[in-house]
């Protein structure tokens, strides 16, 4: 089968970059529009002339913004699908309710909606890729996007041709057509005799995009570069090699500059990221706050910069406040970023009494759940080697109800589990390296006014399961967000 040029060239893509392997499933966005269209006929073409054997899929997101136009979009995209006997995949959403609603962009909840439906296909279908119909044009107006709202180099590296669809997911999204020029794509359609669907909403000027493909980039052509889109580009490429190598430094420090901690904590040893290299210091910053899956566009240089300059001044405990209620806690060389907890409604929170049996709700923190299992079925030594930090067993007969679920209050103390006499429950934490800002944050069951159970810490002894244990009771905290 004889291929054009211009598919010929795509497949070369494909391989330079590995986006496809035989054999693959591969989900293919199609708005109807020239790329999007070009798109799923080259891989359809190539599937056949290489023999490549991928399960294609056809998905079409119905914006619902442009009326009876985005009925015929969806119409035009399936009677395609149909053509060319592929699976077609389509999902409504009222995109223009949406944003007013979350008051985002059209264009930001549209790209939004977009992703997380190519998301929930890729799953419901088990499917590998998926491919959208970015091109040169794209990428470089994305560039020059960029630049006019403020990026760093990451942001200059453009769009990337491959990427994971969704921290950590095992799909990629992957752009065949990121080194096709608009005028080329065209060039194909027409030769190939392929229609297309135009939204004529890409001509609108209120929209940034539309504005700097149709008035800034003619004016830089014009006025300055008549190849400014190729410079774009090549910029696009040097810095995407520089980054690659800057993000693999970051890397192979990451591990020895940050340690995972229970409940959905990281501790980043300021020391260490401190002696790094400046541009390390601000990636691995955002490194942590993508590990936490913390959204990094509302968070900028002037707040790394804030964080660096405050680490690197002398004094004791500090904090930082981030776009979102992010807060990051100095203490005692360590950076502190936490995740899933609400100070304000936990320190605000009385004395709730425990449901036995039953699951007993601890706003902003999760939820504990306590049972009664029958002794018989309990074995102390496999429970002992099996539970995690948030589950205990305790000698029912010993407990004297009600139990408390409340914060920890000045003055408590503890007899830890295997231990001699009674320790003040600040000095444990201390002890046990808990920062300041967490320690209130850490449920604590009482008896008597008396703490019998820190949460993930240390039981007491006075309701330690022994050999002459009769009735037991199992407490199973649930943290928020795990």
């Amino acid at each position: 089968m004889k291929l054009y040029p211009f598919v010929e060239n795509i497949f070369k893509i494909i391989c330079k970059y590995q986006l496809i392997q035989p054999d693959d499933s591969v989900i293919v966005g199609v708005s109807g529009g020239p790329d999007s269209v070009a798109l799923l006929k080259t891989l359809h073409f190539l599937n056949a002339a290489k023999n490549l054997r991928l399960r294609l899929y056809v998905a079409h997101l119905n914006h619902q913004l442009r009326g009876d136009f985005s009925e015929e979009d969806e119409q035009f995209v399936q009677d395609l699908a149909n053509k060319l006997s592929l699976p077609f995949i389509s999902k409504r959403v009222n995109i223009g309710k949406i944003a007013s609603e979350t008051k985002l962009s059209l264009e930001e909840m549209a790209r939004k909606e977009r992703y997380t439906f190519y998301s929930e296909a890729s799953q419901n279908y088990n499917v590998s890729h998926v491919a959208t119909g970015h091109n040169a044009d794209d990428n470089a107006e994305t560039i020059l996007h960029r630049i006019i709202r403020g990026t760093g180099a990451p942001g200059l590296g453009g769009i990337p041709i491959k990427r994971l669809l969704s921290p950590g997911t095992p799909q990629l999204i992957i752009r065949p057509l990121l080194f096709a020029w608009k005028k080329e794509i065209l060039e194909y359609l027409n030769k190939d005799k392929t229609k297309y669907r135009v939204d004529a909403s890409n001509y609108e000027k209120e929209y940034t995009r539309n504005r700097i493909r149709h008035e800034l980039i003619p004016l830089l052509e014009h006025k300055y570069n008549p190849n400014i889109k190729n410079a774009l580009s090549r910029l696009s490429q040097i810095l995407t090699i520089n980054n690659e190598y800057l993000l693999a430094a970051c890397e192979s420090v990451f591990e020895n500059a940050i340690v995972k901690e229970p409940d959905n904590a990281y501790v980043l040893n300021a020391g260490f990221l401190l002696k790094q290299p400046k541009i390390l210091q601000f990636l691995l910053l955002q490194k942590l706050l993508h590990v936490m899956h913390i959204p990094l566009k509302a968070i900028h240089y002037g707040h790394y910069s804030m964080i660096l300059e405050g680490l690197a001044q002398k004094g004791n405990a500090r904090k930082f406040q981030l776009p979102g209620k992010i807060t990051l806690r100095y203490e005692r060389g360590r950076l502190f970023l936490e995740k899933g907890f609400s100070r304000e409604t936990f320190t605000e929170l009385p004395e709730i009494p425990l449901k036995i049996p039953g699951t007993t709700q601890i706003v902003g923190l999760g939820s504990l759940t306590a049972e009664l299992p029958e002794s018989k079925d309990v074995s102390l030594e496999k429970f002992i080697l099996t539970k995690t930090r948030y589950e205990e067993i305790l000698d029912f007969e010993s407990v004297k109800e009600p139990l408390l679920l409340r914060k920890r209050n000045s003055g408590d103390t503890i007899s830890p589990l295997g231990t001699r006499g009674s320790k003040k429950v600040k000095k444990l934490f201390i002890d046990k390296k808990i920062p300041q800002g967490k320690r209130s944050l850490i449920p604590i069951i009482a008896m008597n006014n008396k703490p019998v159970w820190i949460v993930g810490i240390c039981l007491d002894n006075s309701v330690k399961v022994t050999g002459n244990t009769k009735k037991i009771l199992k407490l199973t905290f649930q943290p928020s967000g795990s």
